[in-house]
């Protein structure tokens, strides 16, 4: 958290030092006028620290007044500090402190949520026409055998799948990247490394996993317009078994519902 908290605001001031304190500044726009490449450069190097800072700021919640960011880099610039130093470290540490204690209490409230949310739809749909639960608390539902032989927990699978959260919204699919999935079931999580072994290729199966079969109290963050997974998630998969890597004769199988087959992606998606 410190390091992070440096490094955002050395980030905030810099990109601001270089995209608000530079003298070509247009007048009628409000934009720079980028004429060297030395001006490309730095504003470059300002768009990275942004992208950088924004991204942290945001991940952390934390909000800042930039009018005062800016100031307290420009004024500390030329020698005229309104602060000592002796000041700016009892804010800092204060500051650091106040942000992991606000952190920690969203994450515990974050956690306490996705454990009642996942307990309850676990709960349901246990209920469910067909569903089965193994020793470890994997729930799933298989949707078509499959007719190919099962893979082992030694073999690199070919899937299509779509993972969503228990409220329903979407945080992965094969299908939206436009290409099958190829990985070894070694190294996805646990709750895929056992429900993927029963079924067939050729075979479709609904999984749902429990955080200790997931990524347990791990955060792991969205990407886009897609959500992230939460501490202590329940995780939903629905998952097409298309191939066994190394089997050819197996991966002709067509994804169900799809008309055309899909070129086979050279990495894991999980």
């Amino acid at each position: 958290m410190k390091s992070l908290i440096k490094m955002t605001l050395i980030s905030s001031a810099m990109v601001f030092a270089l995209a608000g304190c530079n003298e070509n500044e247009n007048a009628s726009t409000g934009k720079l006028t980028i004429s060297t490449d030395a001006q490309k450069e730095s504003y470059a190097l300002g768009s990275s620290f942004a992208t950088y800072m924004k991204d942290n700021l945001d991940q952390n919640e934390i909000q800042t007044d930039l009018e005062y960011l800016i100031g307290g880099f420009e004024e500390t610039y030329r020698g005229a500090s309104q602060l000592s130093e002796d000041e700016i470290k009892k804010t800092l540490n204060a500051f650091r402190e106040r942000v992991e204690k606000e952190s920690k209490a969203r994450f515990e409230k974050e956690k306490t949520e996705n454990t009642a949310a996942g307990e309850k739809f676990r709960q349901e749909f246990a209920k469910q026409k067909g569903v089965k639960q193994t020793k470890s608390g994997l729930l799933y539902q298989i949707i078509k055998e499959g007719n190919g032989r099962h893979p082992t927990a030694d073999d690199s699978v070919i899937v299509h799948y779509v993972g969503t959260l228990t409220n329903g919204q979407k945080f992965d699919s094969s299908y939206d990247h436009g290409e099958t999935a190829t990985f070894p079931l070694k190294a996805v999580i646990s709750g895929w490394t056992e429900g993927i072994q029963l079924i067939g290729v050729g075979g479709k199966i609904k999984l749902v996993v429990p955080p200790e079969l997931a990524y347990g109290d791990q955060k792991r963050g969205g990407q886009g317009d897609k959500p992230g997974i939460g501490p202590a998630s329940t995780l939903v998969f629905e998952v097409e078994l298309l191939g066994i890597d190394g089997d050819d004769s197996q991966q002709s199988i067509q994804p169900l519902g799809h008309e055309e087959k899909v070129k086979p992606s050279a990495e894991p998606q999980q």
